[in-house]
C-alpha cells in the first residue's frame, strides 16, 4: 500500500475515467495527459550523425544537402523524445515522493483536537447517502460515534489520477484552519482504496438548485457565498499559494447551520510566482476565456478563479446556468466570443451586486481584480463596497442563512 503502483498495472476494480463522471460534477474536463515512452533503447528513427542515407535512385554524394537535411531531422528528433522522457521520468519520481509523504499519515486522524488510529473496519455505515465529490462516492458512517462523510476513491495506475488524488489529500490536510474550507479529519489507504474523512455537511449549491427546481436563491444569502468563497480562496493563494481552478455550486457546500465551505481540491494547483500552468484542469462550463482561447498563453493566476465564482453567483442568483446548454461547442463559443453575463438592476438586483458581478466577469483578465492588490489596494476584490458589506453581515450574523437552508433540507427529506 505504501508505494505507488507501476504505470500499466491493475489495481484494485476499474476505475471510471473522467468523461465517465457525472456532467453536473465535473462536465468537459479533460485528463492533463503524462507523455509516454519510458524505453530509452526504444527510439525507432535514430539516426547517427554521419551514417549515409540513400534514397532509391540517388546517392548521397549527389545529395549533400538532403542528408544533413536528414540528419538534422532525426537527431533533433531524438532529442525531443529524450526530453519527453526525461519530464515523465522527474513526473513518475515526484509522484513516489509525494505519495509516501501522504501515506506516512495513513490512517491517522484527528478529531476535536485528539489524534487517534483508524481502519477500515472502524467506520460503521449509516443509511444515509450524499452526492457532493467531484471524483469518488461519498457515505456518511459513525467512527467511535463522531459522524462523518466518507468519500471512496479507487486506487489506480493512471498517473493522471493519483495526481488529482493525492493533491485532494495534500490540500485538505493541511487548510484545518480556514473555517471556509470542508474539514478533513484523515484519511485510510489500502491496496485498493483511498477513504478520505471529513466533516458532515448538508448538500452542495448544485444540490440546492436541483432541490428547489432551479429558482433563484435571495441576493443576501448569495452575497454570504461570496465571502465564504473568496476567503477561502484568498486563504489558499495568500498561505498555501495554491489556485483552486473548479470553483462551481457542486464544491460549495452547506451545513444545517448556515455555513458554506469549499471542497474538492483534486485540480488544485500550485503557483510558481503567481502563475500556474496546465490549462485543462477543472471544469470548462465554468473556465475563465483566458484558460479557454485556443492561442492563449499557458500561464494563468488567480483571476481565473474569479471569474469561475462570477459564473457560480450569477447562476446562484438566476437559478440557471447563464450560458446556453444546447452543446459544449455553443458554451465555449459564447464564453470567447459574447459579452460576459451581467445581472440588472431591473431584475431586482441591488446597483452595489450588479457591480461586484460585473468586476468578477471582466473578459479582459488585466481589468479583473485579484483578491489583494498591494499596489492599489482600493482595487482588491476584498475592499470593495459589495463584499465589504457581505463580510459585515457575515460577522454580525445579520443573514439567517440556517433557516433558508433548512426550509430546503425539509422539501429534500
Amino acid at each position: 500500500p505504501g508505494e505507488l503502483p507501476p504505470v500499466g498495472s491493475p489495481v484494485g476494480p476499474p476505475v471510471q475515467t473522467l468523461e465517465g463522471v457525472n456532467n453536473m460534477q465535473r462536465p468537459g474536463i479533460l485528463p492533463v495527459g503524462i507523455p509516454g515512452g519510458l524505453n530509452n533503447t526504444d527510439r525507432p528513427g535514430i539516426l547517427l550523425v554521419g551514417t549515409p542515407v540513400a534514397t532509391p535512385g540517388t546517392s548521397t554524394a549527389e545529395s549533400p544537402g538532403r542528408l544533413r537535411n536528414t540528419v538534422r531531422f532525426t537527431v533533433q528528433r531524438d532529442s525531443e523524445q529524450q526530453e519527453i522522457e526525461e519530464r515523465r521520468r522527474r513526473a513518475i519520481e515526484d509522484m513516489r515522493r509525494r505519495f509516501r509523504a501522504v501515506y506516512d499519515q495513513n490512517g491517522t486522524l484527528r478529531i476535536r483536537g485528539k489524534t487517534v488510529q483508524a481502519k477500515v473496519a472502524d467506520l460503521i455505515n449509516v443509511n444515509s447517502a450524499i452526492k457532493y465529490g467531484a471524483f469518488g462516492s461519498v457515505r456518511i458512517c459513525t467512527f467511535k460515534g463522531e459522524l462523518m462523510a466518507v468519500k471512496e476513491m479507487s486506487r489506480s495506475s493512471n498517473l493522471d489520477l493519483w495526481k488529482m488524488q493525492i493533491m485532494d489529500l495534500e490540500v485538505a490536510t493541511m487548510t484545518f484552519d480556514c473555517p471556509y474550507i470542508v474539514q478533513t479529519y484523515g484519511y485510510i489507504i489500502t491496496d485498493e482504496r483511498v477513504l478520505v474523512c471529513m466533516e458532515r455537511l448538508d448538500i452542495c449549491l448544485n444540490g440546492v438548485l436541483e432541490e428547489t427546481k432551479n429558482a433563484n436563491i435571495d441576493e443576501q444569502i448569495v452575497g454570504q457565498i461570496a465571502v465564504s468563497v473568496l476567503i477561502a480562496l484568498d486563504y489558499l493563494k495568500e498561505k498555501h499559494t495554491l489556485i483552486h481552478r473548479d470553483v462551481k455550486p457542486s464544491n460549495i457546500l452547506v451545513s444545517s447551520t448556515g455555513i458554506f465551505k469549499l471542497c474538492d481540491f483534486g485540480t488544485s494547483g500550485h503557483l510558481i510566482e503567481s502563475m500556474v500552468k496546465t490549462r485543462q484542469a477543472g471544469c470548462r462550463l465554468y473556465m475563465a476565456p483566458e484558460r479557454l482561447a485556443p492561442d492563449a498563453p499557458e500561464d494563468y493566476d488567480v483571476r481565473s478563479d474569479v471569474w469561475s465564482v462570477g459564473i457560480t453567483l450569477v447562476e446562484l442568483a438566476r437559478g440557471i446556468y447563464p450560458y446556453s446548454l444546447l452543446n459544449n461547442d455553443c458554451v465555449f463559443s459564447e464564453i470567447l466570443q459574447g459579452e460576459p453575463p451581467v445581472l440588472r438592476q431591473e431584475e431586482g438586483f441591488s446597483h452595489d451586486f450588479v457591480d461586484f458581478i460585473r468586476l468578477l466577469l471582466q473578459k479582459d483578465v488585466t481589468h479583473r481584480p485579484k483578491y489583494r492588490n498591494t499596489m492599489k489596494p482600493e482595487d482588491s476584490l476584498l475592499e470593495n463596497h459589495f463584499f465589504k458589506k457581505c463580510l459585515r453581515q457575515l460577522e454580525n450574523e445579520e443573514v439567517n442563512v440556517a433557516d433558508w437552508i433548512c426550509d430546503i433540507l425539509t422539501i429534500k427529506d
